[in-house]
């Protein structure tokens, strides 16, 4: 005589509940709004942000990384970043991107940098600035530093020697540096002082970063 297997009764729904809670937190989950990030080079910013992406597990939808794409100037970048952005918005069923921005290094000069932001707002690109470089913004996940450097070998320099002795561009690995965003955020937030005599835009304030506004639009969206 076969006996028949007993259906099975439908998952209750806090059980189900339960287990998609489970699921997101083990594994990787889309946020509402879709993020573009150019970075100024090809090695430390976009390896700094796929570690990120990674330590928040989100999906590759969610964030996308790209490099400047071998361009040298500020105003390049952005332009970069309004292509990308157009090549996602045709109907070429690629979903497009809700916040583009570009992360750029401050030692470009206050000149180059006010063409790219002038660029960068005529087409809703937001600049994440760090000056005298992405190095900067590094720094601040081990201390807080408010010491002005002459050039980006000097911030480097300091990484170096006080915190990672083998700071490579492209070889370093930020799997557990980018654990403490949240300190390198309130550090950067601290130390931005716009309307002092120094100026009120990144690239004249030496030391600063705005990379924490980056995190910060990433972590508001739900």
């Amino acid at each position: 005589m076969t006996r028949h297997a007993k259906p099975k009764k439908p998952l209750s729904k806090a059980t189900s509940a339960l287990i998609e809670q489970l699921r997101r937190k083990h594994g990787t989950r889309d946020l509402a709004k879709r993020f573009l990030i150019v970075c100024e080079d090809s090695k430390s910013a976009p390896n700094y942000f796929k570690a990120l992406k990674k330590h928040f597990n989100l999906t590759a939808a969610s964030i996308q990384v790209a490099d400047s794409g071998a361009h040298t100037q500020p105003n390049q970048f952005v332009r970069r970043a309004i292509e990308m952005k157009n090549a996602a918005s045709d109907d070429d069923g690629t979903e497009p991107f809700d916040h583009v921005w570009c992360v750029i290094d401050g030692d470009f000069g206050k000149e180059k940098i006010s063409r790219a932001r002038l660029t960068a707002e005529a087409n809703d690109i937001k600049l994440a600035i760090s000056t005298q470089c992405f190095e900067y913004w590094v720094l601040l996940h081990f201390e807080e530093c408010d010491t002005s450097h002459l050039k980006c070998d000097a911030v480097i320099s300091v990484l170096k020697k006080k915190h990672l002795p083998k700071y490579a561009k492209g070889t370093c690995d930020f799997s557990e540096i980018v654990k403490s965003v949240h300190i390198a955020c309130e550090r950067a937030m601290r130390l931005r002082k716009p309307g002092l005599a120094r100026g009120d835009l990144p690239e004249v304030q030496n030391p600063c970063s705005e990379v924490y506004k980056l995190i910060d639009a990433i972590l508001a969206s739900p």
